[in-house]
């Protein structure tokens, strides 16, 4: 290198995403984090970096990624732990109809912007494990956010996953739209959320110590929770993707 140059002139050259600019979806989210930030809602979340491929893609990737830390309410005890132990490896699957108290508290949190009215078309996917329920919705304001809740009122997160259209994947293909883990002990869990293409008839995530479980899949989407920590961490897990010629596992760095 230049010895005339300076420390940051010598790690903006190093960097590879220096010529990258960041998408709209990845702007409206550093945008959220900032105001949740002024509003000192940031502070609540004990959740770990989102791990995403393009948070290893350079500085302006790494800001856009932190846009995407969980907003966690304040919980009543042990609300995590009755979550994470009625946790079960299989889902079921909920309707939009079947899932509106959740949808309607969901909607009403300020993760991509408060939403007035919920009907049961707004829910794109929503499953059981246990007493939590997932599940991703479009907020009537066109963001889609993604919340878990224990039941009883219990919201235990949301996160802010697309505001504008997204991408078409090719048939039988998934991508990571976000993975994180937060909590601690007993009460720590982790999530995985992507888009599907079409033909994808199942996803399964493996973890390294042999727990396998079903994702839910609907409406261009799938995701999954579990309690662990793996979703914290870098490639301690193996995404599955089931289509009827067969199927293919990835790490999820090596997802789009």
């Amino acid at each position: 290198m230049e010895p005339s140059m300076n420390d940051l002139q010598q790690l903006a050259v190093l960097d590879p995403a220096r010529d990258r600019t960041p998408t709209p979806m990845e702007w409206t989210r550093s945008k959220a984090f900032l105001e949740r930030v002024m509003a000192g809602q940031a502070e609540a979340t004990s959740a770990r970096q989102p791990v995403k491929r393009r948070l290893m893609m350079g500085l302006a990737a790494v800001a856009a990624g932190a846009a995407a830390v969980v907003a966690v309410p304040a919980l009543l005890p042990g609300a995590a732990e009755k979550a994470t132990a009625a946790w079960t490896p299989t889902p079921g699957s909920l309707t939009g109809a079947q899932v509106l108290p959740q949808a309607r508290e969901c909607a009403g949190n300020d993760v991509g912007g408060s939403s007035s009215a919920v009907n049961p078309a707004d829910v794109l996917l929503a499953e059981q494990r246990g007493v939590a329920t997932l599940l991703i919705m479009r907020k009537s304001n066109g963001v889609i956010v993604e919340c878990l809740s224990a039941g009883d009122g219990d919201q235990l997160a949301s996160m802010g996953l697309a505001n504008g259209p997204l991408p078409a994947l090719p048939a039988g293909t998934v991508d990571l739209q976000t993975m994180s883990s937060m909590g601690s002990g007993d009460a720590m869990w982790s999530n995985i959320v992507g888009l599907v293409g079409p033909g994808v008839t199942g996803v399964d995530v493996r973890l390294d110590n042999g727990k396998v479980l079903q994702a839910s899949v609907k409406s261009g989407w799938w995701a999954a929770w579990w309690p662990g920590p793996e979703g914290g961490e870098v490639d301690r897990l193996t995404v599955t993707v089931h289509t009827a010629t067969g199927t293919t596992s990835y790490r999820p760095s090596e997802l789009p």
